[in-house]
């Protein structure tokens, strides 16, 4: 069994409990990534930032720009 296996940036974005925590509010629609910080008080803007990079890298979260602000 290969370690490079194509599942391997899935299993890796749903390590994390924070990720799984922003897939269960994103699962309701879709949420600019100012209001997930909100959400998240404990956590700065660049790691909201970093835990949407690894949800995109794994196709679990799709992001999109609208003017000024980003959808995920």
């Amino acid at each position: 069994m290969s370690s490079e296996s194509s599942d391997d940036p899935v299993f890796k974005a749903l390590a994390h409990h924070r990720r799984r925590e922003i897939l269960d509010l994103l699962k309701d629609g879709p949420r600019t990534t100012g209001t997930l910080c909100e959400m998240f008080p404990d956590m700065d803007r660049c790691t909201v930032m970093q835990h949407l990079k690894v949800l995109e890298e794994a196709d679990l979260v799709i992001a999109r720009k609208e003017g000024r602000e980003r959808w995920n």
